[in-house]
This record gives structure tokens, sequence and C-alpha cells, in this order.
């Protein structure tokens, strides 16, 4: 599917994390949100954020749309965090770990959340546990759970015009 032009193609952030709130909210069952919302913050609830990272050599054609021969960098590096929060206070601490539990499962090499539906200009090349750390802020645990992330753009993702 062709973006409709290069600002749309080049919304890297926007289209992971809108894809992880989809997903992640299915799988989990609690609200999702995004690096950029105006929703008001719940809790429990999973916080995404996908961080591009440096492109990777070599550049190549993009191989589609107006300009198939024209060079670019194609495939970035990235870190996908998924921040698992409830509250002590009401009774969540049981239900934390389940819900990291989710995540991860969500999140497996061999799951098939992230493809051509849900990232229709990008092809998800890697995807691989890279740490977590649990905190704590008042009655609030805390999650963060890291994904490092090798994505691609597609030929077919190329403008037309």
């Amino acid at each position: 599917m062709a973006a409709a032009d290069l600002p749309t193609l080049y919304k890297f952030e926007n289209e992971f994390e809108s894809a992880a709130v989809t997903f992640l909210n299915t799988a989990t069952g609690i609200t999702v949100n995004s690096t950029v919302t105006d929703d008001d913050l719940t809790v429990p609830r999973i916080e995404v954020r996908f961080d591009v990272g440096e492109a990777l050599d070599p550049p190549d054609k993009r191989g589609g749309g107006a300009s198939p021969n024209t060079v670019e960098y194609r495939a970035y590096n990235a870190t996908f965090t998924a921040f698992v929060i409830t509250d002590n206070a009401v009774g969540q601490a049981d239900d934390h770990a389940t819900y990291r539990a989710k995540v991860r499962q969500a999140l497996m090499l061999s799951a098939s959340n992230w493809d051509a539906t849900t990232l229709p200009y990008y092809d998800l090349k890697y995807l691989r546990p890279s740490g977590e750390s649990y905190s704590t802020d008042g009655d609030f645990n805390i999650t963060e759970m890291t994904f490092a992330v090798v994505f691609e753009i597609r030929d077919d993702a190329w403008p037309t015009s």
C-alpha cells in the first residue's frame, strides 16, 4: 500500500504505536495509550513508546513508487517500550504479573501482530526482548519492558507521486 506522501511514510512512531495500542488492548483487555494522546490516564494501563534509532547500511533503491531507483535508507533500528502500570491502592497488584505476561505473549517473535494489515508501510524484520525494569511511584507498580526492533520500509509503500 503506497503512502499518500513522504511525511506520512516517515511517521514511524505513530504507525508502530497505533498498531501496538490496538493489539495490546485486545491482548490484555486494559487501556493502552501511545506517547501522544489526549486520553485520560487511568489504571490499570499500558503506555507504549516507539523510539527510532539509526538507519542501517547499506541504503537501497526504493523499489517502488514514483522514483523506484532513488536510493534511500530503508531499514532502521528501533526500541519499543511498554510500560505496565497498576495501582496497589485499589487492589491491582495481583493483576500486574498477568498483564506483563500478556504483553510478552503479544510481542513474541512468532506473534503476527505487526503485519501488513497493522503496518501497511513497513516490514518487521527483528523483534527481541531486550530487558525490563520494575519500579514503584507511590501506590503505582510500573514495569518497563523494552524490545529491540529492526524494520524496513516496504517497496510498495513509497508514494506514487
